[in-house]
């Protein structure tokens, strides 16, 4: 007997939606993409319990009549591919026929669409791939999708979902990646009842990006147009010096289909070349326009990549694209009406002050300043610092104060017993109530709550107090490269990195804080923010565990927030309108990961405020890091996982000196 078999309709359809369905997000993908293939100028996507209850996608397209559409669920049925020629052209965003079958398949779909010729619609009803219930409805020129009950037949993938808040950014992200290419297209999304955002049409991407991710981001784009050997690339690069600490903000767009590809990537980095530090990604949105021949957008499941015929030759185009509009727009200047109040929103501290005529010395807040981590002690010269060293420059107050502490004259202030580096251990508050713990945790829709607060009780960054058993510096001898302290051990050198150093000690302390209730600090001019739609998002939606933390905000806005305290153990000098996206960013880019206690991965966010590498260290601030490392419950790594310090045994030196 024969052991091939052919597979039946159903269990194949159940098979491509494991690749063209991973999440909800791609059920919003495929249908909207679907809708946008039908001309539709308006599309309204409602979407309840992050898409595991309904997904609805309405459009006011062109729409199917009732062999059209009840063709649509089959396996393969698309009107966009006519012959084998057209896969070597594809200009639509869909054209496998694979997308509504797939999803019929794991879920309760109902299909109701007219077009403008006839009197009445067509609604069919599909339950997990079966036929239900076909017939004449009435209903608006266009198409309606709703999705009810997804991978309700397959419990394995359900599984797999992540929590809520999670499943909801990644529709909001799907949905943002189609409607930034197409400003003609009005785009509205509703989520549990709530408007997420609704963006009318425009003539361009202008207003859609100020509304997507604020008036402060948007004003800080330089808008790029190139052409080059048949490709053309518009869009908008961010300003030199505004930059991410991920590429998650580099959008890409190849004949309006949003895509990664490293030669774009490529290009973007050598197009800024110095002007953006190693590390970090300026942000861009760039639209390339070419021949659908020199391109392929069937290489990947989901269509996510894309293979170019001539990578090199579209490397050197976005590069020539973005190093020109960097040039053009610095030789032009800043647009009339640049100078004055900062586009954040901020006012000046001296501004105030001086309307007020208060006689007050505010810190240099308009300059970045390195934050010194302590003062020098009563006379103590700057020349007793390492001659390493650059030369001295005027103080900083110490990371923790307050503008208002720094203005306060040393000399009223009562002598502390200790040098402390950042701040002091927290006081025995009561704990943060149950509620709090597990809101950001990734667990999957159903989790006990006992559980969730069981995980908040311990996770893997909650170390014990673990016993060093190598070797402990005995002291700093010298720093190298304004990054890395030297000191003395009884069988070598041993280097530390000072970013790692200081992350690891505030990560701990945020941690205690948090856990015996959070001492924040007020800041003495509330500072609002403008942030993009998912960021804002993400810290609304979680907004108990950053006030746990320390932080508090409120609402202002679909992208507007305002920041009235932060963690008191955060440096006090390092500028929020940088820290508070970096941190951000990093909680998205790491969203996918399923981590015990989210309380824990935001301190560990926070910590990018940090001391950084080149920043100058006084000896004395320098000791007293590595006093409060050993302190740590874990000294030796730092949040992230890297190395805190490395030894350089005498053996080793030895070697290079030719004595062994």
């Amino acid at each position: 007997m024969s052991k091939i078999k052919v597979m039946s309709e159903q269990l194949s359809n159940r098979i491509a939606a494991g690749e063209v369905i991973e999440r909800p997000a791609s059920v919003v993908k495929e249908l909207v993409e679907n809708a946008i293939d039908a001309g539709a100028r308006r599309v309204r996507i409602e979407i309840e319990r992050a898409g595991s209850r309904l997904i609805a996608v309405s459009d006011d397209g062109c729409g199917m009549d009732g062999d059209d559409a009840m063709l649509s669920l089959e396996p393969h049925g698309t009107s966009k591919l006519l012959s084998e020629d057209d896969i070597d052209n594809i200009v639509t965003l869909g054209f496998r026929g694979e997308a509504l079958p797939s999803i019929a398949s794991i879920s309760r779909l109902t299909l109701t669409t007219r077009t403008a010729g006839q009197l009445e619609g067509t609604q069919i009803v599909v339950e997990g791939g079966k036929l239900i219930d076909a017939g004449p409805c009435g209903g608006a020129v266009g198409t309606t999708i709703r999705v009810r009950d997804l991978f309700f037949n397959t419990p394995a993938r359900k599984k797999f979902l992540k929590a809520d808040a999670t499943e909801a950014h990644h529709i909001e992200e799907a949905v943002l990646a189609l409607a930034i290419p197409r400003p003609e297209v009005a785009f509205e999304l509703v989520m549990d009842g709530r408007s997420v955002f609704h963006s009318p049409a425009a003539e361009n991407a202008a207003p859609r990006l100020r509304e997507f991710f604020g008036r402060v981001y948007a004003d800080s784009l330089w808008p790029v147009s190139h052409r080059e050997n048949g490709m053309e690339i518009t869009g908008y690069i961010a300003s030199p010096g505004f930059t991410r600490n991920s590429r998650r903000e580099q959008r890409t767009f190849v004949n309006g289909r949003a895509v990664e590809s490293l030669a774009i990537y490529r290009g973007i980095r050598d197009g800024y070349a110095t002007l953006a530090e190693s590390g970090r990604f300026p942000p861009a949105i760039l639209f390339l326009v070419m021949s659908p021949l020199d391109v392929d957008v069937n290489v990947h499941p989901a269509k996510r990549e894309v293979r170019f015929k001539h990578e090199y030759a579209v490397s050197r185009a976005i590069a020539a694209a973005v190093g020109n509009a960097l040039k053009r727009t610095r030789e032009a200047g800043p647009p009339a009406g640049a100078e004055g109040l900062p586009l954040s929103g901020q006012i000046p501290l001296r501004m105030v002050l001086d309307s007020a005529a208060v006689q007050y010395e505010p810190r240099r807040s308009e300059q970045p300043v390195m934050p010194e981590i302590i003062p020098p002690a009563p006379g103590q010269s700057s020349a007793e610092e390492y001659e390493t060293t650059p030369p001295p420059q005027a103080a900083a107050p110490p990371a923790g104060l307050s503008p208002a502490d720094s203005a306060v004259s040393s000399e009223s202030l009562p002598e502390p017993a200790e040098n402390d580096l950042y701040v002091s251990p927290a006081p025995d508050y009561p704990p943060v109530p149950n509620e709090n713990a597990g809101f950001l945790t990734d667990t999957a829709p159903g989790t006990e709550p006992e559980a969730a607060a069981a995980l908040a009780v311990r996770s893997k960054f909650d170390y014990p107090d673990i016993p060093f058993n190598g070797e402990w510096p005995t002291g700093i001898i010298g720093v190298l490269d304004d990054t890395y302290l030297l000191a003395s051990g009884k069988t070598g050198l041993i280097l530390i990195d000072q970013h790692a150093a200081h992350e690891r000690i505030m990560f701990e302390r945020l941690l205690d804080a948090a856990r015996h209730g959070a001492a924040s600090q007020a800041l003495l001019l509330p500072q609002t923010l403008e942030l993009p739609q998912t960021m804002a998002s993400l810290l609304l939606r979680n907004r108990k565990i950053f006030e746990a933390v320390g932080f508090d905000v409120e609402p202002l806005g679909s992208n507007t927030v305002m920041l009235n305290a932060v963690p008191a153990a955060l440096p006090s000098s390092r500028e929020l309108t940088v820290m508070i996206p970096d941190m951000l960013q990093e909680l998205l880019d790491n969203l996918e990961h399923k981590l015990p206690v989210e309380l824990e991965y935001v301190a560990r966010a926070a910590c990018r405020a940090a001391v950084k590498a080149h920043d100058a260290l006084p000896r004395q601030a320098a000791e007293e890091l590595l006093r409060q490392l050993g302190e740590c419950r874990q000294g030796t790594l730092c949040p992230h996982g890297r190395p805190t310090m490395i030894t350089i045994t005498l053996r080793e030196i030895e070697k290079r000196f030719a004595r062994r």
